[in-house]
């Protein structure tokens, strides 16, 4: 059994086990603690604040986390579902651990469901939020294709990294979504069972 500090490790899968165990139960706990706020103006200057430094430090870890040799040759995937079957093949092959595979694919989709909370909050109307879900990884893929051109990094670009981070948006966005519609039903069902019982107690 492997320990967490052995996922954590720098050359061991790029920012993902890091994010994946650290960073992402930190954001949800801050998530859990901001939704008690009863100031909406406040949760919402909050809750941008938070999502900023989460982009940043996320930022960090895709672009620079990991660096590699910048003399390497930049790996380029375009097929879409390749580097998922490659993964695939590898632990049916026994070539790959399935902690790996896991790390490495749920983590590129659930390190994204922050963005898919916070885009639930935004003021947008769907095709806005579809921009979003789509541009936002195309943004991360991209920037290490231009950090590995300028020979800062040694990155790769996948288009199933792009698969799965949008992905991860767009089901953070749903989980908010069917979230809030249980609450309001909850919250719902509790006031007429109140206003039920009052009445009963009128009549």
């Amino acid at each position: 059994m492997k320990t967490l500090l052995y996922y954590l490790g720098g050359d061991y899968l790029s920012y993902l086990p890091f994010g994946f165990f650290v960073l992402l139960p930190i954001f949800l706990i801050i998530y859990i603690a901001l939704r008690q706020l009863n100031n909406p103006g406040l949760k919402r200057r909050l809750f941008n604040g938070v999502m900023l430094g989460y982009l940043l430090i996320l930022s960090y870890l895709i672009w620079f986390r990991g660096l590699g040799d910048a003399r390497d040759a930049l790996q380029i995937n375009l097929e879409p579902f390749e580097t998922i079957k490659l993964y695939l093949r590898a632990y049916r092959q026994e070539t790959l651990s399935f902690e790996i595979i896991i790390v490495n694919l749920v983590g590129n989709v659930v390190m994204m469901f922050p963005l898919g909370f916070w885009l639930y909050v935004k003021p947008y109307g769907w095709f806005r939020k579809l921009l979003f879900i789509v541009l936002v990884p195309v943004i991360f893929e991209g920037g290490q294709y231009l950090l590995h051109q300028l020979h800062m990094v040694s990155r790769s670009v996948d288009v199933d990294d792009w698969i799965l981070n949008s992905l991860g948006i767009y089901l953070g966005l749903l989980l908010n979504m069917g979230h809030e519609q249980l609450l309001s039903k909850l919250l719902h069902q509790t006031k007429y069972k109140e206003t039920k019982k009052s009445n009963q107690h009128i009549s």
